[in-house]
């Protein structure tokens, strides 16, 4: 949904509007925690808009290897707020995309997700009370949905950092706080908890993301760091929003820059992220 309140569909990055309602039905336990991995941020000004940027590095949490790169880009125009993820192999060739764009409701945007070497798909449309959650396993999977109740204690994919953001000094201060996050596959809001936890050194604030339910004990927890002084996020650590070879998601760290970069954060660059190929493996 727009700033204006118009609602409007994501679709191959152009807005049109919604079509039938979207969703899944349930799914494992390591879907629901995978859903939780959500980030973005940078900067850079362009043709009446502010476009941020900036680029993270995911390798695998136990050997360290370079799995894939996220650009993200972040336009704002007026009051409006879109948010862009390129997901990169290795050697540089986009294969998946994000577009989220905020909504009235902080914390539950609209959001699509697209994998173009499996087809997976997943993401949350709607108006501000109610939401058409959807997902399809594969190119080859029907489309589940289901319609999901937000409310002010909603999260929604990268509605998380806004959510962090607003409760900043409560979280600084180590009190933990509680909301619900939409998993689109499960269709669902599964409850979450965050709390702050020691950081891994000075100016840096390190919070502890995990299910709020008997799941935590089987379901991994998220570690997700930000810098003390800008709230950017520095490091996340958990299961990402990627999924490797056999459909199980990926165990990551991701590392984002402690500034901005300004590198090809124009409005040019932002279009050519929209409308880039994704290809259908990474080599």
């Amino acid at each position: 949904m727009s700033p204006t309140g118009k609602h409007e569909h994501l679709i191959s990055g152009t807005r049109v509007r919604p079509a039938a309602d979207r969703i899944s039905q349930s799914a494992a336990t390591a879907r629901s925690a995978r859903a939780l991995a959500m980030l973005l941020f940078a900067s850079g000004v362009a043709g009446g808009a502010t476009i941020e940027h900036t680029t993270g590095q995911a390798t695998d949490l136990r050997t360290g290897r370079l799995l894939y790169e996220e650009q993200h880009w972040i336009r704002t125009t007026g009051s409006e707020r879109t948010r862009l993820v390129v997901y990169r192999c290795p050697d540089g060739r986009a294969f998946a995309r994000k577009r989220v764009i905020d909504t009235a409701l902080p914390g539950a945007p609209v959001f699509e997700f697209d994998d173009a070497r499996d087809g997976y798909r997943e993401g949350v449309d709607g108006a501000s009370g109610t939401r058409r959650a959807y997902w399809r396993a594969s190119a080859f999977s029907p489309l589940r949905e289901r319609t999901v109740v937000v409310g002010s204690d909603t999260v929604i994919d990268a509605g998380f950092d806004d959510w962090v953001r607003e409760r900043w000094n409560s979280l600084a201060d180590g009190s933990p706080s509680r909301a619900q996050f939409v998993v689109p596959s499960r269709g669902a809001q599964v409850p979450i908890r965050v709390q702050r936890v020691d950081a891994p050194g000075a100016g840096l604030v390190r919070f502890r993301l995990s299910l709020d339910s008997w799941l935590d004990f089987v379901a991994p927890s998220m570690q997700i760091t930000y810098d003390a002084s800008t709230r950017r996020l520095r490091t996340f650590e958990g299961i990402g929003t990627i999924r490797g070879p056999n459909g199980t998601p990926l165990k990551v760290r991701i590392d984002f820059p402690r500034a901005s970069q300004r590198a090809d954060s124009s409005r040019s660059a932002y279009e050519a992220a929209l409308k880039m190929p994704l290809v259908a493996r990474c080599e």
